[in-house]
């Protein structure tokens, strides 16, 4: 059965929305899988080039980039979902101020804890655990690392900002910069100059840094919507951006919590149920889950952002078409794309385990076989529940999300493990990994039901939007225009629709003329090859009456092309200067890929 909403169009497409959720996904997949493909490979060249004593130094200094993880997630996560909102809400002064408060505090941070770590490096590592053997690579590495912290925030936020501008080439360039440059350096500092854990940390600084230029350049061009500012900055959007992005530190610190509890049930119960083995053993298996992680939950974590990217925007818009389309098509085909990489795999199981043990017979191999063939189950429920927590924080429900995020970084896990774990040892702790996400579901149908006073059944029913969320349904027209063939009638609906509403006939004409004007224009001079649509949204006010247009074509400015338009020669673009001359206000936007023409009458 159709969800009601289903029925609704225009600016809600979903062939529109879900181009744009394809086109943001795999940026936010390489972005979630480069950092852990780069630890890697540090891993690998710093192993084989200076002893096991890299591998050390770098877990060593893992609570240091779990702290830096942990701020970047509260900033980036409240930040993005604010801009979001107030892009939807034409709002751009708002979102540039959003965007200018995060880079300051974000370099503020990190400039701090760069100092921190080169001017006493020694206390440091000894806070962080190090022993004699390892205290002076440690202070080597913490020294090389130190310039290139400030580096590693910057470019995750940048990236994720570059998105609102469709500017991915030039993240993926960047990317491609970072992941090369590290490798060459690596290898020319630590192989070849035989530096050390100092040129290992020096590699990755530096790696980052020209990451930075290629993404930051964009912004000194002046040609970027979002743009940096020091004017008006206000403190109490600092503590908006905490609120909104907490849940994230909350997820980060449970899960911190989840490791110490999962070691010690491990070290106990690994010796029982159908797969006995050391607590050791059960605790490597576990390790090298971990190394894989980032990796692993990439194409989930992508997801999650590209949902929260396009919700926080239709939610400062307040479409609620446009929120279910974004939904429904991450619960679907978002979904579906994190089953296909849990298949791989599984499938590849035996692969991913040989890259750590090599001997099948062991006990080891085999537990750790066994367990990346079990978590790859929890994955695409982990996806549902991931693309809720993304749903409820860009709503302001931060209640759920809270619980959500505490039962999503270890509760459910601990829980479940520590009533397994005594009969099942270690094959207890992996099956905990999928139940855990089912909890997770069990928790959102229970907050939807209650919140809903309903059974839950559908997508919509999940979202638990208000009735009256929105613009009323009697108040508003939604076309979207796949062809130009389907142009022609447009102002006549238009105008239609504005008669209804008691309209004047002057506003009526001449809105309903600009817009098939304006339609015609973008099918002929905006698309180039593919498959393209423009949506078109009327809104009745008393006041005023709205007209908002989306297109997916090249960007286009009319504000800024009206001015270069010949005054004498009136009988081209005659849509632009009809607007001019009628308009109350007009407001243009290019945001996510795609134009957005807001025109007051």
């Amino acid at each position: 059965m159709r969800e009601k909403v289903a029925k609704q169009v225009g600016m809600a497409d979903s062939a529109m929305i879900s181009k744009l959720f394809f086109r943001l996904l795999p940026i936010q997949i390489l972005l979630g899988s480069i950092w852990g493909i780069n630890s890697i490979v540090d891993g690998l060249i710093g192993s084989n080039a200076i002893g096991k004593t890299a591998m050390a130094v770098i877990g060593l200094f893992f609570p240091v980039t779990k702290i830096l993880d942990t701020i970047s997630v509260v900033m980036l996560g409240g930040s993005q979902i604010l801009c979001g909102q107030y892009l939807g809400r034409e709002k751009v002064n708002k979102a540039t101020k959003i965007f200018s408060l995060d880079m300051i505090v974000i370099v503020l941070v990190t400039a701090l804890v760069s100092v921190v770590c080169v001017v006493v490096p020694t206390p440091l590592a000894k806070i962080l655990g190090a022993d004699s053997e390892s205290i002076v690579g440690l202070k080597q590495y913490i020294i090389g690392y130190a310039p290139g912290i400030m580096a590693s925030l910057l470019s995750a936020h940048l990236s994720a900002f570059l998105q609102i501008e469709k500017r991915e080439k030039r993240t993926y360039i960047g990317i491609a910069v970072m992941g090369i440059s590290n490798v060459l350096l690596d290898l020319f500092l630590v192989v070849k100059l035989q530096m050390g854990l100092f040129g290992l940390g020096l590699a990755t600084s530096i790696s980052l840094w020209l990451f930075v230029i290629v993404l930051g350049a964009y912004y000194f061009s002046g040609k970027s919507l979002i743009k940096f500012t020091f004017k008006e900055l206000e403190i109490r959007d600092l503590w908006d951006i905490i609120k909104v992005g907490f849940p994230g530190a909350v997820l980060i610190f449970v899960m911190a919590i989840r490791g110490v509890f999962l070691n010690a049930i491990l070290l106990n119960t690994a010796g029982f149920g159908p797969l006995p083995t050391s607590g050791s053993d059960a605790i490597s298996a576990l390790s090298a889950l971990n190394t894989f992680g980032s990796l692993l939950y990439a194409a989930t974590a992508g997801v999650a952002n590209a949902t929260r990217l396009l919700i926080s925007v239709y939610i400062g818009e307040e479409d609620r078409a446009g929120i279910y389309y974004v939904m429904r098509t991450a619960l679907i085909k978002g979904v579906a794309l994190v089953a296909a990489v849990s298949v791989v795999v599984i499938v590849f199981a035996s692969l991913f385990t040989s890259c750590f043990y090599r001997d099948p017979d062991t006990n080891l191999y085999k537990t750790t076989c066994l367990f990346f063939r079990i978590y790859p189950f929890s994955m695409p429920l982990s996806a549902i529940s991931v693309i809720f927590v993304n749903y409820f924080q860009s709503s302001s429900r931060m209640k759920i999300v809270n619980i959500l995020s505490v039962m999503d970084g270890g509760v459910g896990v601990i829980v479940s493990s520590l009533v397994l774990a005594p009969f099942l040892g270690s094959v207890g702790v992996w099956i905990a990994h999928v139940l855990h996400s089912v909890f997770n579901l069990i928790t959102i149908f229970i907050y939807t039901a209650i919140v809903d006073k309903k059974v839950p059944v559908t997508i919509e029913d999940y979202l638990s939007l208000p009735k009256d969320y929105g613009v009323k349904e009697e108040n508003k027209l939604d076309i979207s225009i796949g062809n130009i063939s389907e142009v022609t009638n447009i102002s006549e609906k238009v105008i239609d629709f504005c008669e209804e509403h008691k309209v004047e006939y002057k506003r009526s004409y001449y809105s309903g003329l600009c817009i098939e004007e304006m339609c015609n224009n973008i099918f002929y001079h905006g698309f180039k090859k593919g498959r393209h649509s423009v949506d078109v949204r009327v809104i009745y006010k008393p006041e005023e009456l709205l007209i908002r247009i989306k297109d997916d074509g090249v960007a286009f400015n009319p504000e800024e092309f009206y001015q270069l338009l010949n005054p004498e020669d009136v009988t081209k673009n005659i849509g632009i200067r009809m607007i001019e001359r009628t308009k109350k206000s007009m407001n243009y936007q290019y945001m996510l890929g795609l134009n957005v023409l807001t025109v007051r009458y």
